[in-house]
């Protein structure tokens, strides 16, 4: 799967989005102002916020009725009662997607798994088949060079489904209901995973949850029309009678939005799933598990019971609703299992449908038009799953447990910058500093686990890096800025900044601290960002000075700015690595999909990998919300 072609793509999708909200948006409008016109008649007028005429009993409505059919043409535009419709009904839709939209970006896709009912999973569980999934969704995190997920189980779907959310993927969640946990195995398990990984990666669970707040203002009106219709119930009088003919008019009309929305929803989520199971079985390099996961969602359904399920059905890994309509087809949110197993096989849909052996062939896998290269970003690593299962399985079991535990995962965090003080001296200040900020205990905790990163050497930093971010965001805000002053004080213990400093302290502040705010871009400026970064990250490959520019040349020549001069070390401070990073993140993704190429040649321009250039181009990825495999550093 190609990064940024998937995030262009996203980006396109978002686009129609708009587009077909837009249009939806004004058929409502069009509906409810035709409505306002058959109820109240062009003697009507609004009065400040409301319609008065109803309320009048001169005006004798009900036997207006049948006249009101018989309304010239020229009656029919009414831009007073345009205008004041297309305000109110439009800024309702709006403001109701709009504050949807907000709530979701501030919590990310555990909003959505929290209102499906979904647990959220301790890290530290120790049930069996818990734990089996928590391993699983680490070991696809670490290969797909994202932190891992936070996990949720929806424990009242028996139906064999899950679903991925969130709007980065430092925020993302994946949750699988109690159905796939109970009857997949570990294989078919991964491969649902690697599925959901991939919407992660490829921006579809951002367009996903921006879908749902899209979706939220046009069912608003039906919220809207229901309530007043339960108004009417309790009570009579003119007034209520004029709220119950309305509601009943914004519950049609509502409904109308719902039709649309229900066709936006399957026109942009079809192809995105045969985009998630190829990435899926790229990664698993295992076609059988998805394969038998579809098979077993075929014999013992995909159903999902909780009520909000429509809201979110296009975020499931299968059909998560019961259609019966003639309709069906038009409003599916996924393509047949069928046709899904066909395209993982490599073979016939006539065959998949013949077939009654759940595995698949592993031949097919490697002529599948699902093959490929990983990401293709230049940030790959050959089969980056089993380095990812290897360092899980060469965790000790007491240093597993405790990863998953606060305590632990600051230990982990810390020990990764205790690690790169060599003298004894250096590392008894540094003890200090975390005594003072928390206690002797985690200080100690903290020296054993570096003693462990020093045996186990470079590779093993950032798959520990990943697995203890996810416990670190789930602190609250006051831990997360006590988090982030100790790790500063920690990286200035001894009175320098080594590059693999610069990059941890900058990953943890991407991962833990306040959002980025926006920043003006000029091109002048992003050439000279570039070059910053670029000159860092050759600096880094600890080359001599004719190898450290032509490498610089070579990287320079897959960017727009050709022609700039090589910085001095001296230019290169932590606070402009810092504003550099901010602002090649709003650029646009072919920009960053370059500049991260250029980042790949300047690396490997020498033949190596350095632990600081592999930690560097962890940092510029995940501060450009991209997924970064373990390019891993040549062994010591």
């Amino acid at each position: 799967m190609d990064f940024f072609n998937a995030q262009t793509r996203a980006r396109r999708n978002s686009r129609w989005l708009v587009l077909w909200f837009a249009l939806a948006v004004c058929l409502i409008i069009l509906a409810v102002y035709l409505g306002v016109l058959l109820l109240f008649g062009p003697q009507a007028h609004f009065s400040g916020m409301g319609v008065t005429a109803i309320t009048d009993p001169e005006s004798r409505v009900t036997g207006r009725l049948a006249r009101q059919a018989a309304l010239d043409w020229a009656g029919l535009l009414n831009w007073k009662y345009l205008a004041w419709t297309a305000l109110l009904v439009g800024g309702a839709i709006a403001g109701a997607s709009f504050w949807k939209i907000f709530q979701i970006s501030r919590k990310g896709g555990s909003l959505i798994a929290v209102e499906l009912g979904g647990r959220p999973l301790a890290r530290e569980t120790t049930v069996i088949e818990e734990r089996r999934l928590l391993n699983v969704v680490e070991e696809m995190s670490i290969a797909a060079g994202i932190p891992a997920p936070e996990v949720f189980v929806l424990d009242k779907e028996e139906g064999l489904n899950a679903f991925a959310a969130g709007m980065r993927p430092t925020d993302s969640v994946i949750a699988v209901t109690r159905g796939l946990l109970g009857h997949c195995d570990r294989d078919q398990l991964q491969g649902v995973v690697g599925h959901e990984i991939g919407h992660i990666v490829s921006g579809d669970a951002r367009l996903n949850l921006r879908l749902i707040g899209v979706l939220f203002g046009i069912l608003f009106l039906t919220s809207i029309g229901r309530g007043l219709l339960r108004s009417r119930s309790r009570g009579g009088g003119k007034s209520q009678g004029a709220a119950a003919l309305l509601g009943v008019v914004l519950v049609a009309v509502g409904s109308i939005g719902l039709f649309f929305g229900k066709i936006i929803k399957a026109a942009i989520s079809r192809e995105r799933e045969y985009l998630a199971d190829a990435f899926s079985v790229q990664f698993t390099r295992n076609p059988d598990g998805l394969a038998g996961a579809l098979r077993m969602m075929g014999g013992f359904g995909a159903r999902v019971e909780h009520p909000k399920a429509e809201e979110a059905s296009h975020l499931f890994f299968g059909e998560g609703l019961r259609r019966f309509s003639l309709f069906s087809g038009l409003f599916a949110t996924h393509p047949p299992i069928e046709a899904r197993i066909a395209r993982i096989e490599n073979t016939t849909l006539a065959k998949v449908q013949k077939s009654a052996k759940p595995a698949a062939r592993a031949a097919a896998a490697a002529k599948s038009p699902v093959g490929g290269g990983l990401l293709d970003i230049g940030l790959d690593a050959p089969e980056p799953l089993v380095y990812a299962q290897a360092f899980l399985a060469g965790l000790p079991a007491e240093a597993g447990r405790d990863v998953h535990t606060p305590k632990g995962a600051l230990a982990a965090i810390y020990a990764l910058l205790f690690a790169q003080a060599g003298a004894p001296e250096i590392q008894e200040k540094q003890r200090a500093i975390i005594a003072a900020a928390h206690d002797s205990a985690l200080a100690q905790n903290v020296r054993d686990c570096a003693a462990w990163l020093m045996a186990r050497g470079p590779r093993s930093r950032l798959p520990l890096l990943d697995l203890a971010l996810p416990v670190l965001r789930g602190l609250a805000d006051p831990e997360k800025r006590r988090c982030l002053a100790c790790a500063n004080a920690l990286v200035r213990a001894d009175g320098r900044l080594s590059l693999s400093e610069l990059a941890l302290a900058h990953i943890l502040k991407n991962a833990l601290g306040p959002p980025r705010a926006p920043r003006g871009l000029r091109m002048e400026r992003l050439a000279t960002d570039v070059a910053c970064l670029l000159a860092l990250l050759i600096h880094a490959g600890e080359m001599d000075d004719a190898a450290a520019r032509a490498a610089y040349r070579e990287a320079l020549a897959l960017t727009p700015f050709g022609d700039a001069p090589f910085p001095e070390k001296s230019a290169l401070r932590p606070e402009t690595i810092d504003l550099a990073l901010d602002h090649i993140a709003q650029a646009a993704p072919r920009f960053r999909q370059n500049f991260l190429a250029a980042c790949d040649v300047a690396a490997r321009h020498d033949g190596k990998i350095t632990v600081a250039e592999s930690e560097l181009l962890r940092a510029f990825a995940q501060s450009l919300d991209c997924p970064a495999p373990p390019l891993l550093p040549d062994a010591a």
